[in-house]
């Protein structure tokens, strides 16, 4: 018998989520059909976490990973939802200067009978620390 000892490389990045910034987002998002009758509206919010050494965003504390652009002007990502019922694909821009929110997304659902909606999100952020 032979015992082989192997090293295995990982990423170690762990974050540092007191350490980051907090970023509250108060945004309208109207979903509509595919010929642009409005579904529905609603208000909602999300939580960001900035670690802005790293340019890394969480939405709460889990990892936004396609991120087109961080720097201190702006912050742009992708982001795919997934539910029982619908796959979401967004895509986001947080204007750090003016604080504006605004996102466009396009929902699959499913069931055939909802077809592929698309949504459009405006809003504000502020810092919460």
């Amino acid at each position: 018998m032979f015992f082989i000892t192997t090293v295995a490389l990982a990423d170690c990045f762990v974050p540092e989520f007191d350490k980051m910034k907090t970023l509250r987002c108060d945004f309208e998002e109207s979903i509509f059909n595919q010929d642009n009758s409005l579904v529905t509206k609603s208000r909602q919010f999300r939580l960001y976490r900035l670690d802005d050494e790293n340019k890394k965003i969480y939405l709460q504390k889990e990892p936004i990973d396609k991120i087109l652009y961080y720097e201190a002007d702006k912050i742009e990502f992708n982001l795919q939802s997934m539910t029982d019922e619908f796959i979401m694909m967004s895509h986001t821009t947080i204007d750090r200067n003016s604080l504006q929110y605004s996102s466009d997304a396009s929902i699959t659902y499913d069931n055939p009978v909802f077809g592929t909606r698309y949504s459009k999100s405006s809003g504000t952020c502020k810092f919460l620390n």
